[in-house]
């Protein structure tokens, strides 16, 4: 980096001036007045080959080398700026500054010792040139973009409690299109990467990517992306299993599996309750039901939900509904475990969740191999937690109980009844989303047969007189 230094002693500030009171005052800041004395070369060429050197292909083979990696993924030389300016301008230890790029202390102060011959040439540059953009800094809770920063004062303003997480998964958008501001981000630029996730990935980023880029979510704006619209493209599926199918799969629960999991899968289908969550909310979820939460010698239980509204306790949720010895199973499972209070009922959280599925469609497909029609005996093998709320919906349903009790009473302020189990805000998501309207319900059945009864006055039987002459 080439450096002009100013030696004339005589050199005069520019920009300063006399004010209006008479005290001469310097308009100038700290980095202009540096600019003025230092002319910087901003392609930085000493780092520039250094980089050009270490992402070659290794001729001689080997491992390749740290900013090889990087160079994978990110910036290289935005990367190293961010490990200079770490040690050499704000002093954090080399270890720290390793273990956030996930490698060795020795692979950082290597580097460090490499690039030293222009180590001032560096610092200078880190001082004077605008750096590039933080998508999230998650110690100081801030974005270097106007729209995210924006969503971050909403999330602490409503009390969202995963916004984090969402502008996490958001950058990996950010990634893909090249580290371009989300403001000026277009559906054509956000389809091209949901195109590249799977179909829930993709529909869960989408969620992440309206927050950070509020063009997405204008209504009749030239970049709008739906999530009702995109969501029935993927076709969220829903699941065709009610009262027959769901003693089908205790059944084979019953004879393969440890009670435990027979207790487990009653439990999830009575409440509802989304599985949980990996280290985003642990007490969120089946997998976050702690012991304390149990009420009323087992009958009742309050069940966090942390996905609507920044959280919510659906309080009372009944736990005898489909299944009246539940209760009693539970308060023996509860005695064997000690009789904890803080503990989680399912220890393993939410793999262990995620594990005692996987032992359910295995139990189900051993025990009923052969025995059942192709389309039904799939059904029941491709199980999953999230499942469990959809099965709930419609034993409900079938039982004859109206969806409004079904979602139950939202109170406000993070608080709601659970009539039925976990609650909803509106019935509009249950009928979209949960509730599978088919013929292999017993309440649909009953209503098929109303209908036949009905028809019955098209079709010559049960005639009524009517006097057609009081019309002439």
């Amino acid at each position: 980096m080439q450096t002009t230094e100013i030696l004339s002693s005589n050199f005069v500030m520019p920009h300063e001036f006399v004010t209006f009171d008479g005290r001469k005052q310097d308009r100038m800041n700290r980095k202009e007045r540096l600019k003025t004395a230092v002319q910087v070369d901003p392609s930085l060429p000493p780092l520039e080959d250094y980089i050009a050197r270490k992402t070659t292909k290794n001729i001689l083979g080997g491992r390749p080398h740290f900013v090889a990696e990087l160079a994978k993924t990110n910036d290289p030389k935005e990367q190293l700026l961010n490990i200079f300016e770490a040690v050499w301008i704000k002093n954090r230890p080399i270890g720290n500054v390793a273990r956030q790029y996930k490698t060795g202390y020795l692979t950082i102060a290597r580097i460090l010792q490499d690039c030293e011959p222009f180590k001032n040439a560096i610092i200078t540059y880190l001082q004077i040139t605008p750096r590039a953009k933080r998508f999230y800094n998650r110690e100081t809770d801030t974005s270097d973009f106007e729209t995210i920063q924006n969503y971050i004062r909403r999330a602490h303003r409503d009390g969202t409690r995963r916004y984090a997480q969402q502008i996490k998964n958001a950058e990996r958008c950010y990634r893909f299109l090249k580290y371009r501001d989300p403001a000026n981000w277009t559906a054509e630029d956000i389809l091209g990467f949901l195109n590249t996730l799977t179909p829930t990935a993709a529909s869960n980023m989408l969620d992440c990517l309206r927050q950070v880029a509020p063009q997405l979510r204008e209504k009749g704006g030239e970049h709008e992306i739906s999530v009702a619209r995109f969501r029935e493209k993927i076709r969220r599926r829903k699941k065709d299993i009610f009262g027959e199918e769901v003693q089908l799969i205790r059944k084979a629960i019953k004879a393969k599996l440890p009670e435990f999991a027979f207790d487990i899968f009653d439990l999830h289908i009575s409440i509802g309750a989304r599985e949980g969550s990996h280290g985003v909310d642990v007490k969120s979820g089946l997998a976050g039901l702690t012991w304390d939460r149990f009420k009323k010698n087992f009958s009742t239980v309050d069940l966090y939900e942390s996905k609507v509204r920044g959280g919510i306790y659906w309080r009372d949720c009944p736990l005898n509904i489909f299944f009246k010895d539940l209760p009693d199973r539970l308060c023996k499972l509860w005695i064997e475990r000690g009789k904890p209070i803080m503990d989680r009922v399912i220890v393993g959280g939410y793999d262990e969740v995620r594990d005692t599925w996987k032992q359910i469609n295995q139990a189900v497909a051993e025990y009923y191999e052969g025995k059942l029609e192709p389309s039904l005996f799939k059904e029941l093998t491709t199980l999953r937690p999230h499942d469990a709320d959809k099965i709930h919906v419609n034993l409900l349903w079938e039982a004859g109980v109206p969806l409004e009790v079904v979602a139950g009473q939202y109170i406000g302020q993070g608080e709601g009844i659970g009539l039925m189990g976990r609650g909803w805000l509106n019935i509009d998501t249950i009928k979209k989303h949960y509730l599978s309207l088919t013929t292999r319900s017993e309440r649909f059945k009953k209503l098929q047969a109303e209908v036949s009864t009905y028809a019955q006055k098209f079709n010559g039987r049960n005639e009524a007189y009517y006097d057609y002459t009081r019309y002439s």
